[in-house]
């Protein structure tokens, strides 16, 4: 039995909603999931205040109730991807919309790792061959799409402890051609 009604566009946000598994959705998208460990591109130019950014990220946990999306993203998120693209030289989109085939809506924060998870997939298969990422704030999960298949990274990167791998990653990613091409 489908899914998803045949032609239909839907929310990105409905995707998360389904019950069925991400396996399963992504499959009737005609894509398929793999969830392993995975290697991403990495910059070891981690950022000049690294330490000062965590301890930052260390007190604003102490100082803020995470209890809403708005304070895990204004307290947490922010910081760290407005430090990266400060450092790259990059913009941030703050909502990017996207338009495909089956799916439609903002990239934008979630906060449940497995059900954002399949947002998330949907999402990135309308854009090709990418990186994602998926964080509650305090927990970040990575994501690549190549193909038709769907990667997901089996390790989460933990805010703050995790912070120079998250950062060297992210860096990785966003550098791309800058520096590893």
């Amino acid at each position: 039995m489908a899914i998803l009604e045949k032609d239909k566009t839907y929310l990105f946000s409905q995707f998360c909603e389904l019950p069925q598994p991400p396996e399963k959705i992504l499959a009737e998208l005609g894509y398929t999931l793999h969830i392993n460990t995975l290697t991403f591109p990495t910059q070891n130019t981690i950022l000049p205040r690294i330490a000062e950014l965590r301890s930052s990220l260390e007190k604003r946990i102490q100082l803020t109730p995470l209890t809403t999306e708005q304070a895990r993203r204004e307290t947490l998120i922010s910081p760290i991807l407005f430090a990266i693209v400060e450092l790259l030289n990059l913009k941030l989109l703050i909502e990017y919309p996207i338009s495909g085939k089956r799916g439609q809506g903002s990239v934008d924060y979630l906060n449940d790792l497995t059900r954002g998870f399949t947002q998330l997939a949907v999402e990135m298969s309308e854009l090709g061959d990418c990186y994602g990422v998926l964080t509650t704030g305090t927990i970040w999960q990575f994501a690549k799409l190549k193909g038709n298949a769907i990667y997901q990274d089996l390790n989460l990167y933990r805010v703050p402890n995790g912070i120079v791998e998250l950062v060297s990653i992210l860096l990785g990613v966003l550098a791309g051609d800058k520096y590893h091409n």
